[in-house]
């Protein structure tokens, strides 16, 4: 069981420091001190720098979160409302906006997964040479995940429950380049659509969810990750479509393609990730789940938890 590390360009993007409840990033040209519950109890390796933060996310009170960032972004903004900034990540570019809850338009403890998929997604294509591999992503947010299959060679269903939040991923397409790329963007509740593709008989190549511990649909549906999560997961186990017949699927392995999932849940540790997948991957080989720690690296070499993934490919290595 390895980590997996969230890997920028240094001038993309850099984990400065963490410890007290809180971590300093750099994205681009900015400095962003903001709450991260991972790094409790520890102590701050490089105190002074955190005076150079260019914005501060505090926390609200109560239980629906909120809060508020104060300071000022040396970024000039963009005109039409466009976030200020971006960082790049390959070919993909990643717009940043200061959101409410302190999220920042993208989970950089994410990129390796992004570098996984777009394997994935070559070796499907390599045995269905005729067409794009087809990737599910759900619960998908800016679009990071979808940018890394579509541009790998997928066609890319991209499920969120957002608008807004569908409005930035499309928008880092555009930023990207690749806004002509097969993806088809949908606002919708993942649970529902699922089970809509269940009955319709549809599969896909490669399945991609990293849900909430919390979350509603865009009619207010609740999603909640204890509640929820064995349904989605079977859901998803049932979508996975047949492998081909290729000697470079794994034996065991009825179903090809490949199946991510990751997720920030408290108390939800890699082992469970693995058990989680493994249960609703019938007729696949279950040994082949790979459970990782998301985490990222700062410059001194300390590593700082960010999550948890699970990771089942049908292909041999």
């Amino acid at each position: 069981m390895t980590d997996v590390l969230g890997v920028f360009a240094p001038d993309q993007y850099e984990l400065v420091d963490f410890g007290a409840g809180r971590k300093l990033e750099r994205f681009g040209g900015e400095l962003l001190d903001r709450p991260s519950p991972a790094a409790e109890g520890t102590s701050l390796a490089h105190p002074g720098a955190w005076a150079s933060a260019s914005a501060r996310f505090v926390a609200g009170g109560g239980n629906r979160g909120g809060g508020q960032w104060s300071g000022r972004l040396t970024t000039d903004t963009a005109t039409d409302g466009d976030p200020p900034w971006s960082v790049a990540h390959g070919e993909s570019r990643l717009l940043v906006q200061l959101g409410a809850s302190g999220n920042v338009g993208l989970f950089p403890e994410q990129v390796g997964n992004w570098a996984w998929i777009a394997d994935q997604v070559r070796r499907c294509r390599e045995r269905r040479p005729a067409g794009r591999a087809r990737v599910l992503n759900l619960f998908a947010y800016t679009g990071g995940a979808s940018l890394a299959a579509a541009i790998a060679g997928a066609e890319v269903t991209h499920v969120d429950s957002s608008g807004p939040t569908v409005g930035l991923a499309k928008r880092n397409a555009e930023a990207s380049g690749v806004a002509d790329l097969p993806i088809r963007w949908l606002v919708e509740d993942a649970m529902k659509f699922v089970a809509r593709e269940c009955r319709r008989g549809n599969t896909y190549d490669g399945i991609i969810v990293d849900p909430p511990t919390y979350g509603h649909g865009p009619k207010g549906q609740p999603f909640k990750f204890k509640q929820h999560l064995e349904a989605l997961l079977a859901a998803c186990g049932e979508l996975l479509g047949p492998a081909p017949a290729d000697v470079a699927i794994t034996p065991a392995a009825q179903r090809g393609g490949f199946l991510l999932f990751s997720c920030h849940a408290p108390g939800f540790g890699p082992a469970d990730a693995v058990t989680a997948v493994s249960s609703v991957l019938s007729g696949a080989d279950a040994s082949q789940v790979d459970g990782k720690h998301l985490v990222l690296e700062s410059a001194d070499g300390r590593t700082l938890d960010a999550g948890v993934a699970a990771r089942w490919s049908a292909f041999s290595d």
